[in-house]
């Protein structure tokens, strides 16, 4: 069992790090509200775990003394929406969930973005316990309180995260057994991740996951455990320093840095043709983002090697398949959250192990990163 802790003061969380945890959520959640009596919970799944891990968490929240309400999602990025939002808030409403209740995402990134907002909506904010089921969800997207969904973009295509909050969890449950049953391609993209963390702060980790991929994109829970612990970790350090991504560039831990490589990810991840999903998205931008950073003398062409092999060997795609723009990618980059004043802000790899932010990069420099994926075009 690993417990990380957020040190938020009084938003401060646990991020809990153990096999059969699933089974322990109800006593975590009651905990944290300090008693079940009369809440109500709403609790949001993805529907492939709907009858599976869901199930498990709604009797483990019944267990304790909590009701229980369900609502299911497709976690798809298309239903990402205000839309959806919408129907959930108007679930809470339908199922009475009042401020002494919660909300409990059970899935994905989607769901816990998705989820989070609706808590942070409803009656102005309610509690949202997260159960990440997925690896990516467990290393990041369920920890440091970002929450939202996408917005159409005057292109057609879909604004990743334009719209939400930031708003805390009262706690984080991630159970490595689950990550048996996800597909392959799942583990992968969690992958992504970690090695964006790696690049962070923990080169290390990289050199580890070269050598655990085979182990942990087959499943076996020890080597989950291991890794979600210590890339969670990662994300908690930095989350801790700079909660609401308010540092500036010249921060020594700057929350931004955690946008590694997604300047580059958002702008290809929506657009359907390339059938992308979040985690293959962001092994591709971490590639651009590399080569970025040898234009500037930061990395060397080892350095790029080294990266690209490391998610080569996490079944990660590391290039561009279909045809698209590198001019229109860039146009789309400038809906990034990160642009302030009409400047873009891109995250590039200074050594091994450290990442700064480059402001206003020139438009060569984009292409270059873009180029690098088998992207062309002016």
């Amino acid at each position: 069992m690993t417990v990380l802790n957020v040190p938020l003061g009084d938003q401060s969380y646990d991020v809990l790090v153990e096999s059969g945890a699933l089974a322990r959520c109800g006593t975590i959640l009651r905990d944290a509200l300090g008693d079940a009596s009369g809440r109500r919970i709403l609790l949001v799944a993805d529907h492939a775990v709907a009858e599976t891990h869901a199930e498990q968490v709604a009797g483990a929240l019944e267990g304790a003394g909590f009701s229980v309400a369900f609502a299911t999602i497709e976690a798809l990025e298309s239903n990402k929406t205000l839309d959806v939002h919408q129907a959930l808030l108007e679930a809470a409403a339908r199922e009475r969930i009042d401020r002494s209740g919660a909300v409990v995402a059970v899935g994905g990134g989607i769901i816990g973005d998705l989820a989070g907002f609706v808590a942070a909506s409803w009656l102005r904010g309610i509690p949202v316990l997260q159960v990440p089921t997925t690896l990516l969800a467990m290393v990041d997207a369920s920890i440091g309180g970002k929450t939202g969904v996408n917005l159409p973009l005057p292109d057609g295509a879909l604004g990743k995260n334009l719209v939400g909050a930031f708003w805390q969890p009262v706690g984080v449950v991630s159970d490595p057994e689950v990550l048996r049953s996800l597909p392959a391609r799942e583990r992968s993209c969690g992958l992504a991740e970690c090695v964006k963390h790696a690049l962070i702060a923990d080169w290390s980790l990289l050199e580890a996951l070269r050598e655990q991929a085979p182990g942990i994109l087959d499943g076996d829970v020890a080597a989950c455990g291991s890794l979600v612990a210590r890339s969670a970790a990662i994300k908690v350090n930095v989350v801790g320093a700079d909660v609401r991504e308010e540092r500036g560039a010249g921060a020594g831990v700057a929350r931004a840095f955690l946008n590694l490589g997604h300047t580059f990810a958002h702008a290809i991840e929506p657009l359907p043709e390339l059938g992308l999903k979040h985690g293959e998205a962001v092994a591709i931008g971490l590639v651009a983002a590399g080569a970025c950073a040898r234009a500037l003398g930061d990395w060397s062409q080892v350095d790029c090697d080294e990266l690209r092999s490391t998610l080569e060997a996490c079944g990660l795609p590391v290039s561009v398949k279909g045809r698209v723009e590198a001019g229109q990618l860039i146009k789309r980059m400038g809906w990034d959250k990160k642009v302030r004043r009409g400047n873009l802000s891109i995250v590039v790899p200074t050594g091994r192990g450290s990442v700064r932010m480059h402001e206003a990069p020139e438009r060569d420099l984009l292409l270059e990163g873009w180029r690098a994926v088998g992207v062309s075009g002016d």
